[in-house]
């Protein structure tokens, strides 16, 4: 737990990992005759969680970068201002 004085990081792997981890564990959890079953081990749903986080976090930055405008180069001596006038 996060104490008052060290209030937490945003991670935006950590909350997608959650946000994960609840929707599988959702799943995983079946309830009948008043009695709650896990059909799943909830650690290695929490690992999935975090390899998935972080794989989706990596292929994003990597579509992120290809979008970015690409500038030409651009070599100001090489420009000929012979005919621009006031």
């Amino acid at each position: 737990m996060a104490s008052d004085d060290n209030p937490p990081v945003h991670n935006p792997v950590r909350e997608m990992a959650a946000q994960i981890y609840i929707a599988m564990i959702g799943d995983a959890v079946t309830f009948a005759n008043n009695a709650a079953t896990v059909s799943a081990n909830p650690d290695s749903l929490a690992k999935i969680s975090f390899k998935l986080a972080e794989a989706f976090a990596k292929v994003e930055a990597e579509i992120r970068a290809g979008t970015k405008p690409q500038y030409a180069a651009f070599d100001l001596d090489k420009v000929d201002f012979s005919g621009v006038t006031k």
